[in-house]
């Protein structure tokens, strides 16, 4: 019989926050390529031996990362439901395409943390792509990142008085991917042009939502 795993350490969890914390910021300058063992102790200000009794390897901690991050956003998403919970209520019907176009522009502006993430979003696909002893663990992080997405924007379009007409995981790619373009176009040009995308943002995700979902009631 195993013994129980001991619970972890409050000065534990501290020393892996910010390990993740210099991972994060020595990967937004070097790369995951560059993101050396060495690279990130520096900036968080730890020993070697620090960073190998809380991880095994440098893959290990960006897997972390990878977690931590896509847990963050998920309960960012869950948190601006709530919000928009809270402004519906008091209404007697759903959401027009206009005002969830506004209501989309005001929720899902780009910031610079967001572009900063993408790009070591873009480059943990790179590693799993090139190492196939990673991409199972890849795709399985992936895989239930989108199931928790697909959970809540069901529920914000439930909220707003709307159904999907396809499963929610399957339209969710559809939906991001117009995100992601203003991301990307956001790294590309330094937040030009996509500063001067950013307004139609609400207006194509609306027009993509409203054609994959119906009014709650509406037989279509």
């Amino acid at each position: 019989m195993s013994e129980p795993q001991k619970p972890v350490s409050a000065r534990r969890l501290e020393t892996q926050e910010r390990l993740m914390d210099a991972a994060f910021g020595v990967c937004v300058e070097l790369g995951l390529g560059g993101a050396s063992v060495e690279a990130i102790c520096a900036a968080a200000g730890f020993s070697r031996g620090a960073f190998y009794s809380n991880f095994s390897s440098k893959e290990e901690l960006f897997f972390a990362l990878l977690a931590r991050e896509y847990r963050r956003r998920t309960e960012d998403l869950e948190a601006r439901m709530t919000l928009l919970g809270d402004e519906l209520t008091c209404r007697a019907s759903g959401i027009g395409r206009e005002e969830a176009a506004a209501f989309i522009r005001e929720f899902f502006v780009a910031s610079s943390l967001e572009t900063d993430w993408f790009v070591i979003e873009q480059e943990f696909l790179l590693l799993a792509l090139r190492d196939p002893e990673l991409a199972p663990d890849y795709l399985r992080y992936q895989a239930a990142y989108v199931a928790d997405l697909a959970e809540v924007v069901a529920q914000i379009v439930a909220v707003a008085g709307r159904r999907f007409l396809i499963p929610a995981d399957e339209a969710l790619p559809l939906l991001t991917s117009i995100y992601e373009r203003e991301l990307r176009l956001a790294v590309l040009t330094g937040g030009s042009a996509a500063s001067a995308t950013a307004a139609d943002l609400g207006e194509r995700v609306a027009d993509v939502l409203f054609a994959l979902t119906a009014a709650v009631g509406d037989p279509q």
